[in-house]
């Protein structure tokens, strides 16, 4: 099968290898859309093992051949995942080939109405958000969780930054299936690019705040009363710094997606950032970034019921999925243009200092990213 694969020199290449067998518990997919996430990029920019591993994470497709052991699986299911491949040492392959290998109650089933290309932006952001509040937030789930809280008060007030990501679009569609103790939905503020300001609005974002405002820090305050719980969705130089800012004096949590990217002066006294990487998600332990991951049975059982909760489908309507898919760029060319196109548009450095190195082009589908997730057609 065709597969990306890192090559030397720090980048990726389209190249034939074996098609995977799955094992007793996994089922085999046939891809038919993968969506790219700016990690996919990083890792073949700054390699974290040696060459010839399989590039991606999120990936949709049909099943077309299950494990000796899976019994809720069939061929022809329609069906979504992500792997982590070549952003570490381990001898799992990624999604960007031809046919991609996933355990079997990690999979996601795809609404009827859900598309490939739709279904393939769900499984690493949505899952990363639903960790953020669910988990490290400590916000009870609207889903079965082996996380449970105690009950919060009636006063919570949510800033989600960057809310125009995948993963805040994601964590903002969340939050709006919560209900607090006394029946009440939860307060969610947020910041963006006031181009997307409407969008935010639309999904049930009590208030949107340019991010380049110098007063945006004390116009969240004033308009939440104070923040007590936070998801930085960028982290990056003074991005958790100014967040907490915005916290009411007891202090809080934030939710952070990078580990060192973002500067510790100016944390409010109270306020803790708390990291955590998605690939706890999946169960096996891991070197990531030099450190060992060790394998979290409880963060695996999350993931479990967090894709059985995407898999049932809306309760409005089940041809859907409970939360919705993010807006989506349709790149042609397939795995022969992800490294052409794609890798330049989400960048390897800072998310802040994509829109300095990404060029102007006159093909429609390469100008600059904001707000959308890159999505290819394979087969």
């Amino acid at each position: 099968m065709q597969a990306l694969i890192t090559a030397p020199g720090n980048t990726a290449v389209v190249a034939n290898v074996p098609i995977p067998e799955p094992d007793s518990k996994e089922i085999r997919v046939k891809v038919r859309a993968i969506a790219l996430n700016p990690i996919d990029a990083l890792y073949v920019a700054r390699p974290a093992d040696k060459p010839g591993r399989v590039v991606g994470s999120d990936f949709a497709g049909v099943i077309d051949k299950v494990g000796s052991q899976v019994s809720k699986w069939k061929v022809g299911d329609r069906v979504a995942g992500f792997l982590q491949g070549a952003t570490s040492g381990n001898t799992r392959p990624g999604a960007f080939a031809e046919y991609a290998i996933l355990e079997d109650d990690l999979t996601i089933r795809i609404p009827s109405k859900v598309s490939f290309e739709e279904a393939a932006t769900l499984p690493l952001c949505s899952l990363t958000a639903a960790q953020a509040l669910f988990i490290r937030l400590e916000i009870n789930a609207p889903f079965d969780s082996p996380f449970k809280f105690d009950t919060p008060s009636d006063s919570q007030a949510i800033l989600v930054y960057s809310g125009a990501t995948s993963i805040g679009l994601f964590a903002i569609s969340l939050l709006q299936l919560l209900r607090t103790a006394y029946g009440r939905s939860y307060r969610v503020y947020s910041t963006a690019s006031p181009k997307h300001h409407e969008k935010l609005l639309s999904l049930g974002v009590d208030a949107v705040f340019d991010y380049k405002s110098p007063t945006w820090v004390d116009d969240v305050r004033k308009a939440s009363g104070g923040i007590t719980h936070a998801f930085d969705c960028i982290s990056e130089d003074s991005s958790t710094a100014l967040i907490s800012q915005t916290f009411v004096p007891a202090g809080g949590k934030i939710a952070v997606v990078r580990k060192s990217s973002w500067s510790t002066e100016g944390i409010h006294d109270g306020v803790v950032p708390i990291y955590s990487a998605v690939w706890w998600g999946l169960g096996h332990e891991i070197v990531y970034n030099g450190d060992i991951m060790p394998a979290s049975p409880s963060w695996r059982a999350f993931s479990v019921d967090f894709y059985k909760f995407l898999s049932e489908g809306s309760q409005q309507n089940s041809g859907s999925f409970p939360i919705p898919p993010i807006p989506i760029r349709i790149i042609p060319g397939g795995l022969q243009a992800v490294v052409d196109d794609a890798f330049p548009l989400l960048g390897s450095e800072n998310v802040i200092d994509r829109a300095l190195t990404q060029k102007q082009n006159s093909k429609e589908w390469l100008k600059p990213i904001s707000g959308e997730k890159l999505v290819y057609r394979l087969g």
